[in-house]
């Protein structure tokens, strides 16, 4: 056996005969994209069926969320008599959105990090590449978070008394699923970002503030410092709140009293005048939340790809 396996080590330590070529593979990785896509999205659907925990957490705080903001404003989207009441309908759909968005932000953070971690170890085995497991990822969380819009929507608008039109209603739907959809992706980012997610709730949360007083509520946009308005047009809370204002109300001509005027305002006029919002402009609204989704779900590919937070 000693002879054999010294005749095998020579053998082996010859040069190549003439000719002979190096093993080549024309890729990185045994599957096309689209394999790798599909493996990664049969993964991720399985994780969250077989442990409920995250889905079942949100979807518990949605309801909650819904009902307590229901419960507070109920039935307060009929009264439209002066500018405080509209005021309180305004905030009543800024803080139903508001909720829901920022539970989802917080809550994808640890199942985001977890499986960043299985990532590491299983791209480094070359099973497959970054852009096909975040696309997974980001697939995964739209049937989910569109079951959560369902009932938050039906909920909220039901309890507010909004005015129930097939297109108000489906305005109200489409803003507030791609709001909370844009925040999920925007927790998947943060983690992308950052080490971990103790640190990646740091960062998102130091953004709430910013986003909250650049929304447009708090502050109109007319009254916002011209060197400041910038960041108005960039932040995604800003056109959540300018598309459920405009969806609801921008056709509503009933006069309402508002301070420093002896006649009635029409509500449409009155948003136009206070919030400085286009009436006509909820087809660029759309696209813009659209947008700010997909830009969001792209650095968080982006991020995952480039940025490497291993320690060994």
């Amino acid at each position: 056996m000693i002879r054999q396996n010294k005749a095998l080590v020579k053998e082996l330590s010859t040069l190549l005969p003439a000719g002979a070529k190096d093993i080549y593979f024309t890729s990185q990785y045994s599957q096309s994209s689209w394999g790798q896509f599909k493996s990664c999205i049969w993964t991720q659907w399985w994780t969250y069926w077989i442990s409920p925990d995250y889905n079942l957490f949100r979807y518990f705080f949605t309801l909650v969320a819904a009902l307590m903001v229901g419960t507070i404003f109920w039935k307060v989207g009929t009264k439209r008599d002066n500018a405080a009441d509209l005021s309180i309908i305004i905030g009543a759909m800024y803080a139903a959105v508001l909720f829901a968005g920022i539970n989802n932000c917080s809550t994808v953070q640890p199942i985001v990090a977890v499986g960043r971690t299985m990532f590491y170890r299983e791209r480094a085995a070359g099973m497959y590449s970054a852009f096909p497991y975040a696309l997974a990822q980001v697939i995964v969380e739209i049937p989910y978070v569109f079951v959560q819009t369902t009932y938050y929507s039906l909920i909220v608008y039901a309890m507010v008394s909004f005015e129930w039109t097939a297109a108000k209603f489906w305005w109200f739907f489409f803003v507030s699923f791609f709001s909370f959809l844009y925040s999920t992706y925007y927790g998947m980012m943060t983690v992308a970002l950052t080490p971990n997610h103790q640190v990646a709730a740091i960062f998102a949360a130091a953004f709430y503030a910013l986003f909250n007083l650049f929304s447009g509520f708090f502050i109109p946009r007319p009254k916002i410092p011209k060197w400041w308005v910038w960041y108005y047009w960039i932040c995604p809370v800003a056109w959540t709140v300018y598309g459920v204002i405009v969806s609801q109300y921008g056709d509503v001509e009933q006069g309402i009293i508002v301070p420093g005027f002896t006649n009635r305002i029409p509500v449409n006029q009155y948003i136009k005048d206070h919030f400085g919002y286009d009436l006509n402009f909820m087809g660029p609204v759309a696209g813009v939340l659209v947008g700010f989704t997909v830009f969001i779900a792209f650095m968080f590919a982006y991020c995952i790809k480039t940025l490497n937070f291993q320690m060994r």
